[in-house]
């Protein structure tokens, strides 16, 4: 494999890289706020449940009506919180392979670079070799 290809192939997985970064970034955050939202909505659904609205059964039966609305609400956080989990863990998934392409490219790209000066360094020692050979040849 050429130079300039495995060098854009990086360059590419790199980019890649930062992509998948960002959208662990994101999805990291994205469940963090649903794990906000949820504890609010728990929290509220407790004031409610717990109101003792004195003698006034009116404001009481409120307060109860609004725990029955807002438990579904809860429940559905919850089941998104699950789902955004499992798409941080893919996420998640997807980046760590990505470094690990993206490491192993460089690994290849280093050697190959290595590769190459060692090969150069040894065609320009054959040159000299053979001009110093063809020198001493002549001399005498």
């Amino acid at each position: 494999m050429s130079q300039r290809p495995l060098s854009k192939l990086c360059i590419q997985a790199e980019k890649k890289l930062a992509q998948l970064g960002k959208k662990r970034d994101d999805s990291s955050l994205k469940v963090q706020l649903n794990q906000q939202q949820n504890q609010a909505l728990a929290n509220m659904i407790l004031t409610y449940r717990g109101a003792k609205e004195g003698s006034n059964v009116l404001l009481w039966q409120n307060s109860a009506s609004m725990a029955q609305v807002l438990e579904p609400m809860r429940v559905k956080l919850a089941q998104k919180e699950v789902f955004l989990q499992q798409e941080q863990l893919r996420i998640e998934r997807l980046w760590r392979n990505q470094l690990g392409r993206q490491q192993g490219l460089k690994w290849l790209e280093k050697q190959t670079n290595i590769q190459e000066k060692s090969r150069v360094a040894r065609s320009e020692q054959a040159i000299v070799d053979d001009m110093a050979g063809f020198y001493y040849k002549h001399k005498r």
